[in-house]
């Protein structure tokens, strides 16, 4: 076979077409892992910052703190701390706009997500009594619903699913049940339970 022939030329530019076929795909395989790593970095770190966040909620809501419990100022204290740490998640808005005298953190308008936070955070300083109770509560499934839209659960599921062929929810909810056993396992859940 002569090296300079078109039969020898062709299968080189058949092989050479496909490697670069291959390696093109691999790229582009390689680019999207990468990306959904980065992604989930970023989201695996404010769902640790929600974690904390709600945690503080929830024990200043559960709990009944006398009017000047150092528990109550601690948690408080902690609230605002992470108020300050979810600037970096949720900037401020609109900064060239209002505010520019400033530092550059402050500039803009609130993020709605801290928003609700800054609300929990004035409203835990009111005593407490059940209109607090239901407010905090409602302020902290606004928070939790904020930071539902961003991480996306479902969305993040399919794509996991994309990459490694594996769903890790079954999707099923109470009503999927049959067998009267589970059902009455689980019935208590629907009661709001005495205080």
């Amino acid at each position: 076979m002569d090296i300079g022939s078109n039969e020898v030329s062709n299968v080189l530019s058949s092989f050479s077409l496909l490697v670069s076929g291959v390696l093109a795909y691999l790229y582009i395989r390689d680019r999207r892992h990468s990306k959904f790593s980065i992604a989930n970095d970023y989201i695996n770190q404010l769902l640790q910052w929600h974690h904390s966040v709600v945690s503080i909620l929830t024990e200043l809501r559960l709990r009944r703190f006398e009017e000047t419990c150092d528990d109550k100022r601690a948690l408080l204290i902690e609230l605002s701390a992470s108020i300050e740490k979810g600037r970096f998640f949720f900037p401020n808005i609109k900064q060239e706009e209002y505010g520019t005298d400033k530092p550059p953190a402050y500039r803009g308008y609130r993020n709605i997500g801290l928003d609700f936070l800054v609300a929990s955070y004035n409203l835990h300083h009111k005593p407490w009594n059940t209109s607090l109770d239901q407010q905090a509560e409602k302020l902290q499934r606004l928070f939790t619903s904020i930071v539902y839209e961003i991480v996306s659960p479902s969305e993040r599921l399919n794509t996991i699913r994309k990459l490694t062929n594996i769903y890790f929810v079954k999707g099923l909810s109470v009503e999927d049940l049959q067998d009267p056993k589970q059902l009455s396992a689980i019935s208590h859940i629907w009661k709001i339970p005495k205080k």
